[in-house]
């Protein structure tokens, strides 16, 4: 089981409060695995999360503001159709920012979009 106080198999020094330390005891019995294992893979996932979160927010900082608007409603599974009704723009030009985007956060589609950006409040962009 984890120490409370240090995991032993590394150089620094975690502090858990019991509530975790059974939790992560519980996971690591289900999945047969040392708990030291289980919380060093947690804390991998959970940087890698971080650095997406903050590779996200840089890409989001690159937009324009009307592409910001843009990547919002895409976000809000509005079509391309809707959005350029919504913000009184050609549909062509609301294709030409959704590539641009897409382009800036290096991904492929607009559903990759919605999954990257999944845990951001858009709801204040659609008025």
């Amino acid at each position: 089981m984890l120490d409370a106080q240090k995991a032993t198999s590394s150089p620094f020094a975690y502090h858990f409060n019991e509530h975790i330390l059974y939790s992560l005891g519980m996971v690591a019995e289900e999945e047969d695995r040392p708990p030291e294992q289980v919380a060093a893979d947690l804390l991998r996932q959970a940087l890698k999360r971080r650095d997406a979160a903050d590779a996200n927010l840089r890409s989001w900082q690159m937009l324009s503001s009307r592409q910001q608007q843009v990547a919002a409603l895409v976000c809000l599974n509005l079509t391309n159709q809707e959005i350029a009704s919504y913000l009184d723009i050609s549909p062509e030009t609301v294709k030409s920012h959704v590539q641009s985007i897409l382009a800036k956060f290096d991904l492929h589609q607009r559903a990759d979009l919605r999954l990257a950006l999944a845990d951001w409040d858009f709801s204040h962009w659609a008025r």
